[in-house]
């Protein structure tokens, strides 16, 4: 089969742009709380995101092409409406740890319909598989500690 660059670079550009809007929420989250178990834990995945960025970044150099920059359209939107919903909540803690599963919701969809698309190299494919298997594990530590008792929603 024969694979078309074109393609791929699109995809990889797109998944570029929602690992930035990751990377700043989950920045925009660690201010937000004082618990240092998730300060810890969301500097760790901005780091991740910036790190899986950069390796997108390389690979569709790689492929000739000229790299996304700047976030996912709706990327501003989202931390606006993240800082918004902590605002008004009861419990401010729960309601970013909601909103940062909404929004890794958002990137492992996007992981997924990359990884569901046929025309994309195997060298790519590999590197998607294994971004897709980190923010899927993120999205889940992140389901099971807003569903903790200390941090459920009054």
């Amino acid at each position: 089969m024969i694979i078309d660059d074109t393609k791929t670079v699109l995809l990889l550009n797109g998944l570029i742009r929602v690992l930035k809007d990751s990377e700043k929420g989950f920045e925009t989250a660690a201010d937000a709380v004082d618990k240092a178990e998730l300060v810890e834990l969301f500097a760790g995945w901005v780091v991740e995101r910036a790190k899986f960025g950069e390796e997108l970044k390389q690979r569709v150099k790689t492929l000739r092409a000229t790299p996304a920059e700047g976030e996912a359209p709706g990327g501003e939107l989202h931390r606006g409406w993240m800082g918004l919903r902590a605002a008004v909540e009861s419990n401010a803690v729960h309601a970013i740890l909601a909103e940062c599963e909404r929004g890794e919701d958002r990137a492992v969809m996007a992981y997924r319909e990359a990884l569901r698309t046929e025309d994309v190299d195997a060298q790519s494919r590999a590197i998607l598989q294994r971004h897709y298997e980190a923010v899927q594990a993120a999205h889940d530590r992140i389901r099971q500690l807003r569903d903790r008792a200390e941090y459920a929603q009054a």
